[in-house]
């Protein structure tokens, strides 16, 4: 990414940002009222099995979880990665080829809960009837609003058995200002990781030293986000 690309998507965002900084509350919530929603607690958007259940977070979410479970950040977290079968597939690493420098780094942005091997998310238990989650109270923002999102300005909702069911106006409310909250939240964590960025160089080296990585069972990260750089090692 060049300084003048990263200079027009930094510029874009920030005009998305404060655009949505005029956002109606009030009209968002009457929006999410209509479409009607209620959670089943199921639990199917914390398994892998029902679809991409990755949950991007910020730092300050990850922070504010350390601080009520005492976890730590490596237990909380992970790259955010690309959405694959598994991560011990080597065609995962060709999904991110062009994001490998020479020395092996997998070079990613943003950071998402952890998930188990099978690919759930680390805080849903393992036994599916009961589908309560062990960080409910610190649950990041995409969770708590969850199904809804703001895309360019407009709410969108991802597929969920939940949607359309009853929904009271104080709830759609306060889901309304949740997701307003985590959607200013999230341009300007965007805008902070564009600003950060220095850079990289892909290699083709890089690729055949990640796949060695792999085989011994690790990979490593450079995960890009609001804060800086941080260099980090997943076991596989």
């Amino acid at each position: 990414m060049n300084a003048k690309f990263r200079e027009i998507l930094i510029k874009r965002i920030e005009e998305e940002r404060e655009a949505a900084k005029h956002i109606s509350q009030d009209e968002l919530a009457e929006e999410i009222c209509n479409i009607g929603f209620k959670c089943l607690m199921c639990g199917k958007c914390c398994r892998r099995e029902f679809g991409d259940n990755r949950v991007a977070v910020v730092p300050d979410e990850i922070r504010r979880i350390q601080k009520g479970s005492d976890l730590t950040w490596k237990a909380i977290v992970e790259p955010l990665n690309i959405e694959a079968n598994s991560l011990q597939d080597e065609c995962y690493l060709q999904g991110e080829s062009g994001m490998i420098d020479e020395d092996g780094n997998i070079h990613t942005f943003g950071w998402m809960l952890q998930r188990k091997n099978n690919g759930d998310c680390v805080f849903i238990p393992e036994e599916k009837k009961d589908s309560k989650c062990s960080i409910y109270e610190l649950r990041p923002l995409l969770c708590s609003t969850y199904p809804f999102y703001m895309e360019e300005l407009e709410l969108r909702a991802s597929e969920c058995e939940g949607i359309g069911g009853e929904i009271t106006k104080q709830d759609s409310k306060e889901i309304a200002g949740m997701l307003l909250k985590r959607y200013l939240g999230e341009l300007q964590d965007t805008i902070l990781t564009y600003k950060n960025y220095d850079g990289f160089i892909p290699a083709k080296i890089g690729n055949i030293i990640a796949k060695s990585n792999l085989k011994q069972g690790y990979l490593n990260y450079v995960v890009h986000n609001s804060e800086g750089t941080c260099k980090v090692t997943k076991n596989i």
